[in-house]
């Protein structure tokens, strides 16, 4: 049993922990290593020591994603949840003596890892532009800003080891990149790539939004649910980038909200209600929400109205989410007793739809030769749901290649036996529920007018 989630705490049963496989540089050997993801990085420590024969002091592990360098990790109470490792991923184990200066500020090219500031850039950042920087790199995250967070926790290291915000080139198209899957999360990148091409969301996270992060709200995530979407919101929409992987991301969510935890397939439009949810929390410009009495629309136009109940939801909620995802429906009661009428504007961010109903079904069903001379052949068709028998057997004719002449003659079977012929062309489609077996015979049209004798082979009853 482990504990979830950060605000919600629920317990799981990890039935499947956190499969590692280690890289030791030494003599390039691989192996597995099984732990709880809420292990900490001193057991992980202390297990790749135990396996490989190293001592603690002398061993270097690293987050060794995508066979590249992007962490050092060090014996600490962190979680292994929390330092971003994920199923089945590398993780590559270096020896050095206690007197070495080691090269671990360098990646696998031997450069310096650039670190992505978490903190929005200061500089006029817009969609068409680029940052005023003359070097490229940010300066470090300021972990002291916001007092009594974790902001800093756990962000001060990429995902891909490079900078959110190199310099564009003139002409170059931005935001082409793609999002890699960590096991089956599709689900959720396909939710983040609709808000991270939605141009007024682009434009906002692209800029300063430091100042509107509501750390105090007692509905949001202090914060960091925010940071990690405009860090990667930044990152697809840096230059040159092919594919990204959310890993931080994707741990910030398993945190806040423990049922998209783990690497399973889950509801994209549930994740990105949540997202948007907490995404409006953590960026409410209303830092302390006002007492709001409500009014009834007692004979007022519903522009008043409509007007009056904006104003109020705006002076408790107000944020870019809001500005781009909200709106208002209208509602109307009737007392049945007195006839009143009570007219109310409602907030929403999200509508669920019907969808239309389709005219058409698709049918299977098997052809058998009437003279044996093939095997029998499904044939899945699509007809007209208040369509006849004669626009099944049209279809038909059409799938199985029905020579001139053939005719089919269609039958009901239950518990294998027939239990009844279709021979009228104008018998409804709708008579025909979807689960019962529909089969076809194709006979010679001269032989259709003679008695039709069915044998079978059966199982000798008591």
């Amino acid at each position: 049993m482990i504990l979830q989630g950060v605000y919600h705490r629920t317990f799981d049963v990890e039935v499947y922990p956190l499969r590692l496989k280690l890289i030791d540089s030494r003599d390039e050997s691989q192996s597995v290593i099984w732990l709880s993801r809420k292990a900490s990085l001193s057991e992980l420590f202390q297990r790749v020591c135990a396996l490989r024969g190293i001592e603690q002091n002398k061993a270097r592990i690293w987050d060794y994603f995508n066979k590249r360098k992007h962490t050092q990790l060090s014996a600490s109470n962190r979680s292994l949840e929390e330092s971003n490792l994920q199923m089945d991923q590398d993780i590559l184990l270096e020896e050095v003596d206690g007197h070495h200066s080691s090269r671990f500020g360098l990646d696998s090219t031997g450069n310096e890892l650039a670190l992505v500031s978490m903190e929005p850039s200061r500089s006029s950042f817009t969609i068409a532009g680029g940052p005023t920087l003359s070097n490229g790199h940010s300066s470090g995250f300021k972990s002291n800003q916001y007092p009594g967070s974790s902001l800093s926790s756990g962000l001060k290291d990429t995902d891909d080891g490079f900078d959110a915000y190199n310099t564009v080139r003139k002409g170059e198209k931005r935001g082409l990149a793609g999002l890699q899957n960590l096991g089956n999360t599709c689900f959720m990148n396909s939710a983040l790539q609709c808000l991270v091409h939605t141009p007024p969301l682009v434009e906002y996270f692209l800029k300063d939004y430091s100042d509107e992060i509501n750390t105090e709200n007692p509905l949001g995530m202090h914060g960091e649910l925010a940071l990690a979407f405009g860090e990667l919101l930044r990152k697809l929409w840096s230059s040159g980038q092919t594919a990204i992987a959310p890993r931080v991301f994707k741990g910030k969510l398993a945190r806040f909200a423990p049922q998209f935890s783990g690497y399973n397939q889950h509801d994209s439009q549930e994740l990105l209600a949540f997202l948007l949810d907490g995404l409006h929390e953590d960026l409410n410009r209303v830092k302390e929400k006002p007492y709001i009495e409500l009014k009834d629309a007692d004979g007022r136009p519903d522009e008043v109205v409509a007007a009056e109940s904006w104003k109020n939801h705006k002076a408790r909620n107000d944020s870019v989410i809001v500005d781009v995802c909200q709106g208002q429906y209208k509602s109307t009661l009737v007392c049945p007793v007195c006839n009143k009428i009570s007219i109310t504007f409602d907030p929403f961010m999200y509508l669920s739809l019907p969808l239309p109903s389709t005219i058409t079904r698709t049918m299977t069903v098997t052809v058998f030769y009437g003279d044996g001379s093939g095997l029998p052949m499904p044939y899945t068709v699509s007809v007209l749901k208040n369509g006849f028998c004669k626009d099944l057997l049209l279809a038909l004719r059409t799938a199985c290649c029905l020579k001139t002449d053939e005719n089919l003659l269609l039958a009901e079977v239950y518990e294998n036996k027939i239990y009844r012929y279709l021979e009228m062309p104008l018998e409804p489609l709708a008579s025909i529920k979807d689960d019962e077996h529909i089969v076809a015979f194709r006979i010679q049209k001269k032989g259709m007018e003679k008695t039709k004798l069915v044998i079978f082979h059966r199982w000798q009853e008591k």
